[in-house]
């Protein structure tokens, strides 16, 4: 197997009607695990910086999706100034955390790959999804639909597209790949999509006294 080299391999992601898919959930997992290494040198996992952080702002989950590596830490924050009550009942982690207003954070290792929905049982209204990965190779797709895989090994793959709403089978759609690529891939996914939960009460309002 090749040596890891400096390159990026670039995808693209488009519906069945050529429009762009932001914010889809890219991996590569190798076909074959001989000689292939799943850690990286540096301060970087897959395409982000550590530490990960999801933020409670707004009364939301920010980012609304969120990929990692197994066994990596996760940092949640709450910047805002009331307290969240954030949670996931089913997955590969279930937990239970509540923050504090102005900062409070808490981090978890994730040692399970999978997905796992979290809530929160003060807003129920907010929603955000964390997908953990066996792979160093991932990343979310900008608004334009791009994905950038950096210093990835020349080998076959399995890329695997992910987000909560694709419906299709583990809202996954996956196809072999070879890298290096000849040039940058554009991938048209079949799959519909279904609708993004809109992140807002319809009657704000907050019942935290004597929570």
């Amino acid at each position: 197997m090749a040596s890891f080299g400096v390159s990026a391999e670039t995808i693209r992601l488009v519906d069945s009607t050529g429009e762009a898919m932001k914010n889809m959930v890219v991996y590569l997992q190798p076909k074959h695990l001989v000689g292939f290494h799943a850690e990286r040198a540096g301060e970087r996992v897959g395409n982000q910086a550590l530490p990960l952080e999801v933020l409670q702002k707004n009364k939301q989950f920010s980012p609304y999706i969120t990929v990692m590596q197994q066994g990596h830490e996760l940092r949640f924050v709450n910047d805002d100034d009331i307290t969240h009550h954030i949670y996931a009942a089913a997955g590969p982690k279930r937990f239970s955390l509540k923050l504090r207003k102005d900062k409070v954070t808490k981090t978890m290792v994730f040692d399970r790959v999978g997905h796992v929905s979290m809530g929160c049982n003060v807003h129920d209204w907010m929603s955000g999804h964390l997908l953990v990965v066996d792979t160093p190779y991932f990343g979310l797709t900008d608004d334009t639909g791009w994905v950038n895989l950096d210093s990835v090994p020349d080998a076959d793959y399995t890329l695997v597209i992910w987000h909560p709403q694709l419906l299709s089978q583990d809202n996954t759609v996956s196809q072999e790949v070879t890298l290096p690529l000849p040039q940058a891939l554009t991938i048209t996914v079949s799959a519909a999509m279904g609708d993004i939960p809109y992140q807002k009460s319809l009657d704000d309002f907050e019942f935290l006294e004597g929570y």
